[in-house]
């Protein structure tokens, strides 16, 4: 990101026209749309940052290049976790950039308001078309966390589609307790429904007070004692805020490469929730090529946990199934 910062930018936000709004009647402007699978449980995925450029706001979704690398590191490592619980629906839209994210204070929150607009048409297309009144989950990493919880505000809390939601899944994001959608809380069992699990992760022995005081700006009227939602997602239950090696079912190793996955990883990561962040241990043969200066794992939100994730969607799947409604 320190990079990025010093990179000469463009023009800025109102000068630049922006892509075409993409159409999600047409098949080509998903990513997924498992019209076909048999499954008593939908997933609704919002894509993560894969347009990398320094100077443009948002994506054209015809990029055929970001199209490629999305489905590599996104399709393929992140969606396809759900595959034994639910029909995926993940819609190609005009993610806001890199760029946005370093100027996130000006021009970028335009940016990330018209990516938005794309998330929420296509929201509504699945619903109307797709979903058919079936249960769903809302998921998405980093700026798909972001855009995620805006949809739950917005779309669905206080709305009947929030007794169809199973769980939103929504890390990478530093989520203040005071900005969960009203109706929807933090999950704190592994069989509660119509919740949210979130967490960020670092090193063990990262500095965090930046962070955490960074992302509780992003409640207007933080209450004094404000933290960040910290699900651990080696255990899904508040009541075990810390998992060790043997709780960890299996992550996916990097990097992220065409073609078949590689055999997941059993026992190599322990972590704990810690004043609102998730600190992860990672045993030494475990390569992780992608950290980030300052103890950052924001890259390895998914991949560490994969197995415990797809394995607590379908328990969530079926807690839904078996009661037919949220509780």
């Amino acid at each position: 990101m320190a990079c990025l910062a010093a990179t000469p930018a463009g023009p800025g936000f109102d000068a630049t026209p922006p892509p075409p709004a993409p159409d999600y009647a047409l098949a080509s402007n998903w990513a997924v749309r498992d019209i076909q699978k048999q499954r008593r449980v939908d997933v609704f995925y919002i894509q993560p940052t894969t347009f990398r450029s320094k100077q443009l706001w948002n994506q054209d979704v015809t990029d055929a290049e970001t199209n490629r690398w999305t489905d590599v590191s996104v399709g393929a490592r992140q969606i396809s976790l759900f595959a034994d619980c639910c029909r995926a629906f993940s819609p190609r839209y005009r993610q806001a950039s890199s760029r946005a994210f370093v100027e996130e204070a000006g021009d970028g929150a335009k940016a990330y308001d018209l990516a938005y607009q794309d998330v929420r048409r296509a929201f509504r297309h699945y619903i109307a078309i797709d979903n058919g009144g079936r249960p769903f989950i809302i998921a998405g990493h980093s700026q798909g966390a972001l855009q995620g919880l805006r949809l739950l505000r917005e779309e669905i809390a206080g709305t009947p589609l929030a007794g169809r939601l199973v769980v939103a899944y929504l890390p990478g994001l530093g989520i203040p307790t005071g900005l969960l959608p009203p109706g929807i809380p933090a999950c704190t069992t592994p069989r509660q429904t119509g919740c949210i699990a979130s967490w960020n992760s670092f090193d063990a022995d990262a500095d965090t007070k930046a962070y955490v005081a960074h992302s509780l700006t992003r409640d207007p009227v933080p209450l004094p004692g404000a933290t960040l939602v910290c699900t651990n997602p080696l255990t899904f239950d508040t009541g075990r805020p810390a998992g060790d090696f043997a709780d960890a079912r299996g992550t996916l190793p990097a990097p992220a490469v065409a073609g078949p996955l590689p055999p997941l990883r059993p026992h190599m990561v322990a972590a704990r929730c810690d004043g609102g962040v998730l600190r992860v241990t990672v045993k030494p043969g475990l390569p992780v090529p992608d950290r980030v200066p300052g103890g950052i794992l924001h890259m390895e939100d998914i991949a560490f946990f994969w197995d415990n994730i797809r394995a607590d969607a379908v328990r969530r799947a079926a807690a839904w199934r078996d009661t037919g409604r949220n509780r």
